[in-house]
């Protein structure tokens, strides 16, 4: 649960940088003091999210353990390929690549 919070507030972060649309008009003006306490207010419901709803909460531990695990595995995946040597080029012999002769004679009836 912790990650999830953890991606939200650097992409907070992140999407804070990007800016406004000029074509929209001017972007609201938010205060230091609103934001800092808008920000307060989410982390106080966030911290009393799993007292409300308890199954969510278990639902969504579970679903960020299998989220972490699958990420786990991609890399090391991921890992391996690019640890394995990779196979020279050229490996094939003539008798692999050699195709027997069809001739009329030999062809189908």
């Amino acid at each position: 649960m912790f990650f999830v919070i953890r991606v939200a507030f650097w992409l907070s972060v992140a999407i804070l940088f990007i800016p406004s649309d000029p074509q929209t008009g001017e972007a609201p003006r938010v205060g230091l003091v609103n934001a800092f306490l808008a920000a307060k207010a989410t982390v106080a419901d966030f911290s009393g999210f799993c007292d409300r709803n308890p199954d969510a909460c278990v639902t969504g531990g579970a679903a960020v353990d299998l989220f972490a695990s699958k990420a786990e595995n991609g890399v090391r995946m991921l890992y391996r390929y690019l640890d394995d040597p990779q196979a020279e080029k050229g490996t094939l012999n003539e008798d692999d690549v050699a195709l027997p002769w069809q001739g009329p004679e030999n062809g189908p009836a």
